[in-house]
């Protein structure tokens, strides 16, 4: 069929090819409409025009729509004591949902949230050792299929946060030492098949540092570093305000820098008064020393070795929450390796301190459940190494969104990424 022409900068162009353009352009605007009132539930019509440079009437008409199609509502200050009150725009919680994934070689955890951000509801299921690449992908279909069921809003959109390497363009996990076979999946677009919606990807480390942007420790800063030990170790650090990938997308994979282990001790340092030297059992590789199974192992080959602990009984069956436990109880084995996986990580803080100089590092994973019994060593490391470098030591912080941070980030990154189709 012949398509109509018009004139444009001096070349002929389909009138389709304008028409999509246009609507590109129009949907590009809504979204960012959209993200200026979820940064801040209080802008009025007119100081949204102000941000976004338009004409009042311009941005009223986008609004206008958003609001018929479910997307906005408006809302009213009552405490104003004189005059009427301006006219004020929110999200509509009821205009649709998101759905976030996120997991590693141990656990998957789900969430969906509403489009207010707000999260409806979530489900933690476990992935087993003998699981395989296929098995993982058809238990994250099950886990998105029972948090849509019964759901009354609309599914827009499904973000994953997935472990290792990851393409977020081309929609690929290209590589996670810890699940066998795991290896240039095409996870986005399988997914996107199955439930026809948007599906956005991500590491799972970056993730949850988008977890702590939007609604955690990192609100409100330009700069942070969010530090996820699970599994792996990995850091998702965010510049301006933005996620930083790197060249091939491998910022942050940090789990195999050589760093020093414990046992740990200090001598006097001679180069300056007061200074202290670290010496250390060696170098390794930083996930094979802090990880959550590099401490569990070092747990379990002390049981061998005759260490007195309450674990002793526990053996092979060990898991973090019992780690947790004896530490709690005071368990002076359990403590000891707890603070050398402290000064390691200390060393790595300091290590990104030197690189991207945060003002605070967010600790994320099970490490928190620790709380300041770990928190305070880490931080009193953190200190220390950095007085070495003679740099001001990053505040270190645990985050304060629990187990589902990733799977909430991973909501939150196809929420912010989603636009209205025009």
């Amino acid at each position: 069929m012949v398509q109509s022409l018009v004139q444009s900068n001096g070349k002929r162009q389909p009138v389709r090819r304008l028409t999509r353009h246009k609507h590109l352009t129009v949907s590009n605007l809504e979204a960012e409409l959209l993200l200026r009132v979820r940064a801040r539930q209080d802008l009025s019509r007119v100081e949204l025009a102000s941000q976004l440079k338009l004409a009042p009437s311009t941005v009223g008409a986008y609004v206008d729509r958003l609001i018929s199609e479910g997307f906005l509502v408006e809302w009213q200050k009552p405490e104003r004591d004189y005059g009427r009150p301006p006219t004020l725009l929110a999200l509509n919680p009821g205009g649709g949902s998101f759905i976030g994934v996120d997991f590693d070689a141990q656990k998957l955890l789900g969430t969906i949230v509403d489009f207010s951000q707000k999260p409806i509801r979530q489900i933690q299921k476990n992935i087993l050792p003998t699981d395989s690449a296929d098995e993982i992908v058809s238990k994250i279909e099950g886990v998105i299929e029972e948090l849509a069921e019964g759901e009354t809003n609309n599914l827009l959109g499904i973000g994953l946060g997935v472990p290792g390497l990851v393409d977020p363009e081309g929609q690929t996990a290209v590589h996670y030492a810890h699940i066998p076979g795991w290896e240039n999946i095409p996870l986005a677009r399988q997914i996107n098949k199955r439930f026809k919606v948007d599906v956005f990807m991500e590491n799972n480390i970056r993730s949850m540092a988008l977890a702590e942007l939007w609604f955690g420790q990192g609100r409100g800063l330009e700069n942070f570093v969010c530090l996820g030990i699970r599994t792996g170790i990995a850091a998702g650090i965010i510049v301006r305000g933005e996620l930083l990938h790197g060249e091939r997308n491998l910022a942050g994979e940090i789990r195999g820098w050589l760093c020093p282990f414990g046992p740990f001790a200090r001598r006097s340092g001679t180069s300056k008064k007061n200074s202290t030297i670290w010496a250390c059992g060696g170098l390794q590789a930083l996930e094979q020393t802090a990880s959550i199974p590099a401490i569990l192992n070092v747990v379990r080959e002390g049981i061998k070795q005759g260490e007195s602990t309450i674990l002793t009984a526990l053996g092979t069956e060990l898991t973090f929450d019992d780690i947790v436990y004896a530490s709690t109880k005071g368990d002076e084995f359990v403590n000891r390796v707890l603070a050398d996986v402290a000064q390691t990580l200390g060393w790595a803080c300091c290590q990104l301190n030197a690189l991207f100089n945060p003002p605070k590092i967010i600790l994320a994973g099970p490490l928190v459940n620790l709380g300041v019994s770990f928190l305070n060593p880490l931080q009193k490391a953190v200190d220390e190494f950095c007085a070495e470098s003679s740099q001001p030591a990053p505040v270190v912080v645990d985050s304060e969104l629990g187990s589902f941070n990733g799977a909430l980030g991973a909501a939150a990154l196809a929420l912010h990424k989603w636009k209205p189709t025009r």
